[in-house]
């Protein structure tokens, strides 16, 4: 879609018109996303991509449309206007303010405001270590030349208490602060355990791709101590060897299949990382 395009089909929305500024924004992997400056209120536009298969993250624009109404009042995503599927477009409102800056107490809270959220009927995810490790495996084997590693052992760990509603890709998709700090992105969303959505923000490899440096210690620390859940620590030391084999093996497989040649490095120094934190002692 144009600019032109967009800026026509808004407008037949009334959403828009002759006076909305239209930028396209920079920063994903996938979608095409503007931003849209009307002059009573400012929009995100995405226009998906196809959709993806074979992949940890894939890209399901009715998932997003749906994520965001189960969202709505909690103060942890965008406000959704409106998704048209024939478009493949979804508008949501504008968060003002800049990215993330690391108040790592802020994201603990959002992550215990998101529980409320009604997490059926998204699609499933694997809970069980054995799983986790699984996927790993599969997409080391999609690699030309795979590192030469071996996956941890496989920790036994009981069903999460209660499913939630993941993101599953938090890295550094988040805008705003304090109490006004919103989840963005949200196209690959999932029932699942919330711990994979820890992962998916203290990880060093999602950080490393979000052209962030990796998480301190005492980041980490201050996050735990914030979300004040010691179950939930013990669970995520449990499975974050798991969820690192996985997310190693897929920095693995972009690395190779990418043609970028900045942003393959970008996943092997992420897969680098991983493999330490794979095996950190906490």
């Amino acid at each position: 879609m144009t600019e032109v395009e967009l800026r026509d089909f808004l407008a037949k929305q009334g959403l828009a018109d002759s006076r909305a500024e239209v930028l396209k924004l920079k920063g994903g992997y996938l979608n095409s996303v503007w931003r849209v400056t009307a002059p009573d209120r400012c929009l995100v536009a995405k226009e998906f991509a196809k959709p993806m298969t074979g992949t940890l993250f894939p890209n399901l624009p009715e998932d997003e449309a749906e994520a965001l109404r189960r969202l709505a009042g909690l103060d942890v995503a965008p406000d959704l206007v409106g998704f048209w599927p024939e478009a493949s477009l979804l508008v949501y409102d504008f968060v003002e303010g800049d990215m993330w800056d690391g108040d790592m107490a802020s994201v603990a809270r959002l992550l215990l405001r998101k529980e409320v959220a009604d997490p059926a009927g998204f699609r499933t995810v694997p809970l069980a270590p054995r799983d986790i490790i699984a996927e790993g495996d599969a997409l080391f084997a999609r690699c030309i030349s795979p590192p030469d590693v071996i996956p941890p052992p496989q920790a036994k760990v009981p069903p999460p208490q209660r499913l939630s509603l993941i993101h599953t890709d938090i890295g550094v998709n988040l805008v705003g602060a304090g109490s006004g700090l919103r989840l963005i992105d949200w196209q690959c969303p999932a029932i699942g355990d919330i711990c994979e959505d820890i992962y998916s923000f203290l990880s060093p490899a999602f950080q490393i791709l979000g052209e962030r440096a990796p998480l301190t210690d005492t980041q980490a620390r201050d996050f735990w101590d914030t979300l004040a859940r010691p179950d939930l620590e013990e669970r995520y030391a449990l499975l974050r060897p798991a969820y690192a084999w996985r997310f190693a093996g897929y920095c693995a497989w972009r690395a190779d299949v990418l043609e970028d040649a900045a942003i393959c490095a970008r996943y092997r120094r992420a897969l680098a990382e991983e493999l330490i934190y794979m095996g950190h002692q906490a």
